[in-house]
């Protein structure tokens, strides 16, 4: 039985005594990244105070996901084994831009996407659980540009996490 979570309330995220990193999104300075582990299990919310601006109607929006927090080195080893490397290397056979496995008992798949970013060109990774479904019936999943990932640092946070989660300190 998959623990579940209630949501993250945006607007104390930053007190919350679980959490273990932040980071602010490269696409919009308004939105910040929380990564969180409570027991085994990791969340990644974001959060940004929107503004309606057809009625001026302010309010926190958020976003978050829940994964078994040995999911995150599951992505992130696939993302390096199977995304940066070729076929002849052992990555993912040509044409295929996912991979999938079962951590803790939850289906999790990583995702290779393309149209993100400000210009909607631009390229990046879903981290996808096939399990917990959001409010529209849907798989919960979050989508990160190679910028935010490879040049802003989100890598760095999450190997970071992803040391302290293999030394049993997370």
């Amino acid at each position: 039985m998959m623990k579940q979570f209630p949501e993250i309330d945006p607007s104390t995220i930053k007190q919350h005594p679980n959490l273990v990193a932040s980071l602010p999104d490269d696409r919009d300075p308004n939105i910040t990244f929380y990564f969180l582990v409570v027991d085994s299990y990791m969340l990644i919310a974001n959060t940004t105070y929107f503004t309606n601006k057809r009625t001026g109607e302010t309010k926190w929006l958020h976003h978050q996901i829940e994964f078994p927090k040995q999911g995150l080195l599951w992505y992130l080893d696939s993302l390096r084994t199977k995304f940066f490397k070729t076929e002849a290397e052992g990555g993912l056979p040509k044409g295929k831009f996912h991979d999938k496995a079962v951590i803790d008992g939850e289906q999790l798949k990583l995702e290779r996407c393309f149209g993100l970013g400000a210009d909607g060109r631009g390229g990046g990774y879903a981290f996808v659980t096939l399990d917990r479904k959001n409010e529209r019936g849907f798989a919960k999943e979050y989508n990160f540009t190679d910028a935010l990932l490879f040049e802003h640092g989100l890598i760095d946070v999450l190997d970071d996490i992803a040391a302290k989660i293999e030394a049993g300190v997370l």
